[in-house]
């Protein structure tokens, strides 16, 4: 299997994540479910005005999503399979189409969060990646691009 295929399977067998922002110099972490949109090419997440981190990201839309393999109770914790993206958040604007294809693909993946949708205080966001690191255990890690993971997915 190709390294990138696995990183692009990791990616989507899972829906949750922490998502690191910054604040006045000041770092920030929370989890997060996400979806991800065809290609890999942005990473939706859905944020309560409640949440101090959708703040920060208005603010600055640099971000982070760690992606981790469940802790299976495994001797070593630090083989645990794990991929970092880094990229730009971006708020979708209600009332587009855009947003419209964004929440139907989100609640396809997550249904149960449908109620969170009829929430005036919500917002969807779109996490276009722009590089990242793979670790899947000892002395398997590589970094790679956005550009590269996008092409890989669409081929």
């Amino acid at each position: 299997m190709n390294n990138l295929t696995e990183v692009r399977d990791f990616i989507l067998a899972r829906r949750q994540a922490t998502l690191a922002v910054c604040a006045d110099d000041e770092p920030f972490t929370a989890m997060t479910s996400y979806v991800a949109e065809p290609g890999l090419a942005g990473l939706l997440i859905h944020l309560s005005d409640l949440a101090p981190h959708k703040r920060m990201l208005l603010a600055n839309p640099k971000c982070s999503l760690l992606i981790a393999e469940a802790d299976d109770g495994r001797a070593e914790v630090m083989s645990l399979a794990r991929v970092t993206l880094q990229g730009i958040a971006t708020k979708i604007e209600k009332h587009t189409d855009d947003y419209a294809q964004a929440k139907a693909r989100f609640l396809a993946r997550l249904p149960s969060s449908e109620i969170m949708f009829g929430l005036p205080d919500f917002d969807l966001f779109r996490i276009t990646p722009t590089d990242g690191r793979f670790i899947g255990g000892f002395g398997r890690a590589f970094a790679f691009t956005a550009d590269q993971l996008i092409q890989l997915s669409n081929p």
